[in-house]
């Protein structure tokens, strides 16, 4: 479930806009100024059509002494299908597309009814609201902190809800400053482990073909 949920997240909050290398590791203080980056979320998020691009993802447990390093495609076309595709050291596929999700491993594939999960139900229903630019405005779900520095902008979420509080203790989120685009995106799970992604060659808005978003063969 938690990594059905990871994947989920990150296409809920990668829909705010474009995507750029990971954001230079520095101090950050508090963001006083909150309303205009709230506005240019929006304003990226009001023209979202689809997104392409490569990811890394890095994996920290406690069980293993060093991260676990993977690489992949992602594509999503608005509303709301998504392909998370991981390429090396392993293959797997997941599909979101009409309230399934489809995830394929190997030659197996196994569908699952997003509507049957409350936390599904929660995360879904943030999705339309970032897409609206509204979802920083949720009190309800999230607590949001805001921080910068001179590169980027990082934003707290913390769960509010049973749904996700389970699974995640925060949420961070990296907008680079001069193209304003989530770069980085750092989960943190209750257990200690943490998820951290990184997205690079982005295309936006220049087309994804429904077929990327059927039923795995």
């Amino acid at each position: 479930m938690i990594h059905k949920l990871t994947l989920l997240f990150c296409l809920i909050v990668i829909s705010a806009g474009s995507l750029l290398a990971s954001p230079a590791d520095t101090t950050y203080k508090v963001l006083n100024d909150t309303a205009t980056l709230n506005t240019r979320i929006r304003a990226y998020s009001k023209n979202l059509k689809t997104i392409e691009c490569s990811f890394v993802q890095m994996k920290y447990m406690s069980v293993l002494t060093q991260p676990s390093k993977s690489n992949g495609y992602f594509c999503f076309k608005n509303p709301g299908m998504v392909r998370w595709e991981y390429d090396d050291p392993f293959k797997y596929l997941v599909i979101i597309s009409n309230n399934r999700i489809y995830m394929k491993d190997d030659n197996k594939t196994k569908s699952y009814d997003m509507t049957s999960s409350k936390a599904f139900v929660v995360l879904t229903s943030n999705l339309g609201k970032l897409l609206q630019g509204s979802v920083f405005d949720n009190k309800s779900d999230f607590t949001c902190s805001y921080y910068e520095n001179d590169a980027s902008y990082k934003l707290v979420l913390i769960p509010k809800v049973k749904a996700l509080k389970s699974f995640f203790s925060s949420i961070n989120l990296f907008f680079d400053k001069k193209l304003f685009s989530v770069s980085r995106i750092v989960m943190n799970e209750i257990k200690g482990d943490k998820t951290i992604i990184d997205f690079t060659d982005r295309k936006i808005n220049e087309g994804v073909a429904d077929s990327k978003f059927t039923k795995p063969n």
